[in-house]
């Protein structure tokens, strides 16, 4: 009997094969664009673009000639800790729509690139929306489909076949999407040894050579990282993690090692039979990654004795101390339920019990479940700023609760005290605008898809292309490319959407 990470293996293949060239390329562009939602508010998006399938850059004198020309990302950072960024970036429009091309008119042979049939690894992160109730069609859920996958393979798919083994490996890939080497797109596609011929090192005949080159002069010529966020770097990763795979399949092969792996993009969970074996993985993955100008994270690797390391242990203390979800919550409730979230996340930081506390408070609607009133609307706002400073990535979600908060009857009575509590904040973030530009962007989008900008006492001018189109209103970046339309303005997209609905990963709204 096929396990269930087998099934998942060979169905997400089936399905994958089964999309039309024309339709991946449109969703790569559409919807594949710019990062998640999480990272820019709904202003972003691609509103016009080229109708017909076109390429920019051509290869000539029979692929010996390939120019492309060199640009720059847009870049988005927000703070992991006190001292590092995480940098999402935005890739030039006619440089993406190549790859775009390139990528579904060789949809095949990619697929076939990232599922692999020499890898014993299953990867639960396929990049592209696929579905098993919609054969041969695309969704248009990212996000949500992603976090799916990601529990379905380890609360349920591994665990289901974890009894037949006794230790497990936690391993992660260091700096994925910043370390990779462009190159190694080839050498992926292509197999190293063929690529390095020197008749074809420099054939833009090859598919790999090609999309080499786009990714460089995406990145001002850079051969060392891709940008996180556009699709097609999560499909160029997945195509170069997946032959790390094939590497770590063949040398666990020469070792005679019993195991079950799965991988979410540079997560890897391994399944061995003796802590032997686990060591034997670890530095079978250090010697596959090598290969591929790649390295193991010291930090995030682990072995550990089952059933140990097999659930998330956030969410047990989580339900300890929200066993029930609740339609209303006393501010007592609230409180303690904070506290709590607090506390749990301390241990586990960096987890998403601040993301789940966040969607529990609040209703189906962004509604908060507690009473706002004179007495406490000071504490909420204070509060739920301070959870974002914990977890920067659910400040856009806090945003959205505020606009909530605002569109309440007490709110709409009380927006000269929510803007002056905001501007506060926006001032002392103006100050250091390239180390806060993720917070400023959200916040600008409040005040000014809110109609608030009018009751600032003070406006802050900003220098960063992102942050400036948001609070100007009006798009600022990639002016030269006339055929994309790539902003709309903030009060004409906050009448389609709320934030609160633009952050919903599992039901996002379709704006173009």
């Amino acid at each position: 009997m096929k396990s269930p990470i087998t099934k998942h293996r060979e169905a997400t293949y089936e399905l994958a094969r089964s999309l039309a060239k024309s339709d991946i390329h449109h969703w790569l562009i559409d919807h594949g664009y710019f990062p998640e939602n999480y990272v820019l508010p709904p202003c972003f998006a691609v509103i016009e673009r080229p109708k017909k399938p076109t390429v920019y850059y051509k290869k000539k004198k029979k692929g010996k000639e390939f120019k492309v020309d060199r640009t720059e990302c847009v870049n988005v950072h927000f703070p992991k800790s006190e001292f590092t960024d995480r940098t999402f970036g935005i890739i030039h429009p006619k440089i993406y729509n190549d790859i775009s091309y390139h990528i579904s008119r060789n949809w095949l042979k990619i697929v076939d690139a990232m599922i692999p049939k020499d890898s014993q690894v299953t990867s639960y992160s396929f990049p592209i929306p696929i579905d098993s109730r919609t054969p041969g069609r695309l969704g248009y859920l990212r996000s949500g489909r992603m976090i799916y996958e990601f529990i379905s393979m380890t609360d349920t798919d591994i665990s289901s076949v974890a009894y037949k083994y006794a230790y497990m490996v936690k391993a992660d890939i260091k700096n994925f999407y910043p370390s990779i080497y462009t190159h190694s797109i080839a050498w992926a596609l292509h197999g190293k040894s063929f690529i390095r011929k020197p008749v074809n090192l420099h054939n833009y005949n090859h598919l790999g050579n090609r999309l080499d080159r786009l990714f460089q002069n995406a990145n001002d010529g850079c051969t060392n990282g891709i940008p996180i966020g556009p699709v097609v770097s999560d499909v160029i990763s997945e195509v170069i993690a997946s032959a790390v795979d094939v590497l770590l399949t063949k040398l666990l092969k020469s070792e005679s090692v019993e195991y079950e792996a799965v991988r979410f993009k540079d997560d890897y969970r391994i399944l061995v039979k003796s802590e032997a074996d686990a060591k034997i993985v670890i530095k079978s993955l250090q010697a596959a990654l090598k290969e591929f100008n790649l390295e193991l994270n010291d930090e995030k690797t682990k072995i550990s004795a089952l059933p140990d390391g097999l659930f998330r242990e956030w969410v047990s203390k989580y339900h300890a101390a929200y066993p029930k979800k609740l339609e209303n919550l006393t501010w007592k409730q609230f409180r303690e339920l904070y506290l709590s979230v607090i506390a749990i996340d301390k241990i586990h930081p960096g987890t998403g019990v601040i993301d789940r506390f966040l969607a529990d408070i609040t209703d189906k609607e962004g509604q908060l479940k507690i009473w706002i009133g004179d007495y406490n609307i000071e504490k909420v706002i204070s509060m739920l700023l301070m959870l974002a400073t914990l977890r920067v990535k659910a400040f856009p979600k806090v945003m959205a609760i505020l606009e909530g908060v605002l569109n309440s009857l007490f709110g709409s009575t009380h927006k000269e005290k929510i803007t002056e509590y905001l501007e506060m904040y926006l001032l002392r973030l103006s100050k250091e605008e390239e180390r806060h530009k993720y917070l400023i962007s959200w916040i600008s989008y409040f005040l000014v898809s809110n109609d608030l900008v009018k009751h600032l006492s003070s406006k802050p001018k900003f220098k960063d292309q992102i942050t400036r189109s948001i609070f100007n209103n009006r798009g600022a970046i990639f002016k030269d490319c006339k055929e994309y339309k790539l902003f709309v303005g903030c009060k004409t997209i906050s009448k389609k959407i709320s934030m609160y609905e633009h952050l919903d990963v599992f039901d996002p709204p379709q704006i173009a």
